[in-house]
């Protein structure tokens, strides 16, 4: 039972830390852009909230390693 306890307990928090690193990214990119770029002055809102996400997407990459 203890085993099935811990097994649960390290989904629950790795499932945590997903979730806040989905919410608190583009929060930390729209910082680091304001920190770095003064003049920018991005809002702490949700519709740049949202745009950071857009902007993130469009930014995907692939790594394929061929043999």
């Amino acid at each position: 039972m203890t085993s099935t306890f811990t097994t649960f307990t390290t989904f629950m928090l790795l499932v945590l830390l997903i979730v806040a690193l989905i919410i608190l990214g583009p929060l930390l990119v729209i910082w680091s852009l304001n920190t770095l770029f003064p003049v920018l002055a991005i809002p702490y809102a949700l519709d740049t909230w949202f745009a950071v996400i857009v902007v993130a997407s469009l930014f995907k990459t692939t790594i394929e390693h061929k043999k």
